[in-house]
């Protein structure tokens, strides 16, 4: 379908090379757009690179407060005025905001109401932050209450990547939202499928309190007598590294593990290939795109009722939901599948997960709004 092009202002707190989910979405469906033959501007906080890098996607970026937790930052007074200098006769169509919490979310509302055009708003979280201090998740809950609110029920219309995601936005501010599923770029997964199990237990994601690091190393701890092979490997960063670093080098299976670090897509589909990704997560996730990255490259998953699992088991792919804390039944799903084997993932349903087909979606709702 050919669509009128569009100059699409993306104005967030983070951009990469910082990485993180976000980070990741918007970056992915920023190119994805410039692919498409339409206009995209990004505005982002980043102090290590103030500046403008022109290209097929023009990225703007702004001096702000120190960042807090590596993702967490604000920008200065009459930020909105120079955005509204920078912009305002570049023809932008649709300002693109992203996550309640963030200031430049507040930032790009006000954009858009100035320049009198749509702001569509695309919310990341399925529940108040969770995981943290007492203090600081007081302090977001009380940022979701006020700024969140505000920004919810201000914007021309919400996409919310999950469920999950959807019903937050609905007990939040009472406003309809449009399931809009995360995805990845699929073309470097599928040559990973095979016919072949690993015996490999996988952690994709940050190492912070709550993600599930520390169990899915109790998990591969307790089957190792039985599966003397049996490798486990943790791929990420985040600042209980050291703790898990110091526990690999006492633990049973210390001869099997590998820490990897934070990997590329490529490097993370040679990891996952053919394994077992293990998500024990207990945090307020969005729609996490390593459980579509596992299923792309032929892994099965093992995971908490996050909205990803939930979905991708209702499409029929190898995915076992389990409680948090029912270690014996993780352990048991996980031997199940060692022993038994299980299916490879359609080529129908991988597409599915591709990036082009969520830019093409992007822009019939911005149609549908400028309407």
């Amino acid at each position: 379908m050919t669509h009128r092009q569009k100059h699409i202002a993306f104005v967030v707190n983070n951009y990469p090379p910082k990485v993180g989910g976000i980070e990741q979405h918007v970056h992915q469906l920023a190119h994805h757009l410039a692919e498409l033959g339409h206009r995209v501007t990004v505005v982002a906080l980043d102090n290590s690179k103030v500046g403008i890098e022109a290209g097929k996607i023009t990225v703007h970026r702004l001096r702000a407060t120190r960042t807090i937790a590596g993702v967490f930052s604000a920008p200065f007074p009459g930020t909105t005025r120079r955005l509204q200098a920078l912009l305002g006769d570049q023809g932008v169509t649709l300002v693109s905001v992203h996550t309640r919490f963030f200031p430049m979310s507040f930032v790009g509302l006000r954009l858009g109401r100035s320049l009198d055009i749509p702001v569509l708003h695309t919310e990341h979280g399925s529940d108040h932050v969770k995981g943290v201090s007492p203090f600081v998740g007081l302090a977001s809950r009380v940022v979701d209450l006020t700024m969140g609110r505000y920004i919810l029920k201000r914007a021309t219309a919400i996409l919310a990547i999950s469920t999950g995601a959807r019903d937050f936005v609905q007990r939040l501010a009472g406003s309809p939202s449009h399931v809009f599923h995360n995805a990845i770029d699929t073309t470097s997964f599928k040559a990973a499928v095979s016919g072949s199990h690993r015996q490999r237990l996988v952690f994709l994601g940050r190492l912070v309190p709550g993600k599930g690091w520390d169990q899915a190393l109790e998990i591969a701890e307790s089957l190792h007598k039985d599966f003397p092979k049996l490798e486990v490997h943790f791929i990420g960063d985040g600042i209980e590294r050291h703790k898990l670093v110091k526990l690999l080098e006492t633990s049973p299976i210390a001869g099997n593990a590998v820490f990897h670090g934070y990997l590329n897509a490529s490097g993370i589909r040679d990891v996952l290939s053919n394994g077992i990704l293990l998500n024990p997560t207990i945090l307020a996730e969005g729609f996490q795109t390593t459980l579509l990255e596992a299923i792309a490259s032929g892994a099965a998953v093992v995971s908490t009722p996050v909205a990803a699992a939930k979905y991708l088991a209702e499409e029929g792919a190898e995915v076992r939901i389990v409680q948090s804390h029912d270690t014996d039944a993780w352990s048991a799903e996980v031997r199940n599948l060692l022993e038994t084997g299980w299916a490879a993932p359609s080529p129908e349903l991988i597409e599915t997960f591709d990036w082009k087909n969520r830019a093409e979606e992007f822009i019939a709702i911005a149609e549908g709004l400028e309407a």
